[in-house]
């Protein structure tokens, strides 16, 4: 703020514009205020170059140690993260075994129910084998001679 803001040169309060700003759009508080009359009109003569370079210095020891503190903070968390990330990528190198596996286990399953199709239809194929062959052997009973079957009955009978 420049000399000419305020009487005496002292700073404003930031509210005083705004009192300011109100008096000007003819808004004010029905002439009790003047504008030529500032409320913070007090001066900052009274404290030497030495006595503000300490304050000065002062504030910037705090905002040193203030952002110090965020620093480290960030640091930290920073580290949890690394921390995370690492046991993220465990994580997922694990399931990425898991799929492996399942994708094992899924070529297992396949082959386990290729084998039993083929199980089944080998013995389909052999059942209908062997009932082709039996079949065959009942049409030929009949047909053999009675030549063949007499030495069969006088071996059945005992000797007289």
């Amino acid at each position: 703020m420049t000399k000419k803001d305020t009487p005496g040169g002292g700073p404003r309060k930031p509210w005083a514009n705004h009192l300011q700003r109100l008096h000007a759009a003819g808004m004010g508080l029905g002439g009790r205020d003047k504008p030529a009359e500032w409320v913070d009109a007090a001066t900052i003569n009274d404290l030497t170059r030495e006595e503000l370079n300490a304050k000065f210095e002062t504030i910037e020891i705090k905002m040193d140690a203030r952002v110090e503190a965020i620093a480290s903070k960030i640091d930290g968390f920073l580290g949890a993260q690394t921390e995370r990330d690492k046991r993220l990528d465990d994580s997922i190198a694990g399931i990425r075994r898991d799929i492996v596996r399942l994708g094992n286990l899924k070529l297992n399953i396949w082959g386990a129910t290729l084998t039993a199709v083929a199980l089944g239809v080998a013995v389909a194929a052999l059942s209908v084998t062997l009932y082709q062959t039996g079949k065959g052997d009942i049409a030929i009973l009949p047909q053999s001679s009675p030549a063949i079957q007499a030495p069969a009955l006088s071996h059945a009978t005992p000797d007289a």
